[in-house]
């Protein structure tokens, strides 16, 4: 029975239906849209072949480059900032008692579950020049020149998005972090400690290295997720001001149905899925390469 499951034809067989799957409802809508990418296009006809020419006209667009470089500001945001505080979320709720457990878990996830736009409204509030939380605080301890018009300056409008983004994911990947953390063996954590191991040790020679399975499917989670960045900018800013804060995505809706040039808004989205694969490609790659076993 084990030498039939181990050979390539009933590996085929099972793996069957979930690549059709895959082929029909992620590959095959991909093909209209790299069509139309080659097509000037307005949304209703097709007004022509253009080959690579959209590419060209993309690649070569200073807003372009201006979305890639606040989409990959929140990617880092998100990264190098979020998943540290979420790890560190996480061991933090693993060490308390069951109820502060609960009552942390409970607030962890209560920002995901809410609708971008409620998010967007609060730090909204929050953001206000005039009487938002933000700037009276630093009136109230006497930093009045510290304060700005978080949204409308574009020094300060794509960090402003960024933070809102990342209060909102932070506690979900802190959870998956506790997750991962629980499903490790507990005889580990009593040898560390019969053997005089600090709480720091057993986080850096334990946990940390035992969770990279998890560590890898967060950071997939939280690149890819940043990357198709586009809802927290469309409330709190509408890309504003001028072009300064839209994303890929934001300038691929812009280009899309704004400007009516679906031609260019669809190789805008070719271009984005290729750098989601290389992304993807590269985690998958070199990141927790080896095998983890308990």
């Amino acid at each position: 029975m084990n030498k039939y499951f181990s050979t390539k034809l009933s590996i085929f067989v099972f793996t069957a239906p979930a690549l059709l799957l895959f082929t029909v409802f992620c590959v095959y809508p991909l093909l209209p849209e790299i069509w139309m990418s080659l097509h000037n296009h307005d949304g209703f006809r097709n007004l022509g072949f253009v080959g690579l020419d959209n590419y060209r006209e993309v690649l070569s667009t200073p807003s372009f480059w201006t979305a890639h470089k606040n989409t990959y500001l929140i990617v880092a945001i998100s990264l190098l900032l979020g998943l540290p505080l979420s790890m560190m979320l996480s061991l933090f709720m693993d060490v308390q008692t069951p109820r502060l457990r609960r009552f942390f878990k409970t607030a962890a996830m209560f920002p995901a579950i809410l609708s971008v736009t409620v998010v967007a409204q609060i730090w909204l509030a929050f953001y206000e020049p005039n009487w938002g939380l933000f700037n009276s605080i630093l009136h109230s301890i006497g930093l009045s020149d510290w304060t700005h018009s978080w949204l409308t300056e574009k020094k300060t409008v794509m960090p402003s998005i960024g933070l809102s983004f990342l209060w909102q994911y932070i506690g979900l990947n802190a959870i998956l972090f506790y997750t991962g953390i629980k499903t490790i063996p507990k005889d580990y954590y009593e040898a560390a400690l019969l053997d005089g191991a600090s709480f720091a040790q057993v986080c850096l020679k334990i946990t940390i290295p035992l969770l990279q399975n998890v560590i890898k499917y967060v950071l997939i989670l939280s690149t890819l997720g940043s990357m198709a960045f586009y809802s927290h900018v469309r409330v709190m800013t509408a890309g504003g001001p001028g072009d300064t804060s839209r994303t890929v995505i934001y300038q691929m809706y812009y280009t899309a149905f704004d400007t009516s040039q679906f031609g260019k808004g669809t190789a805008i989205a070719v271009l984005f899925i290729i750098q989601c694969l290389v992304i993807s490609f590269v985690i998958q790659r070199f990141v927790a390469r080896g095998k983890l076993e308990f």
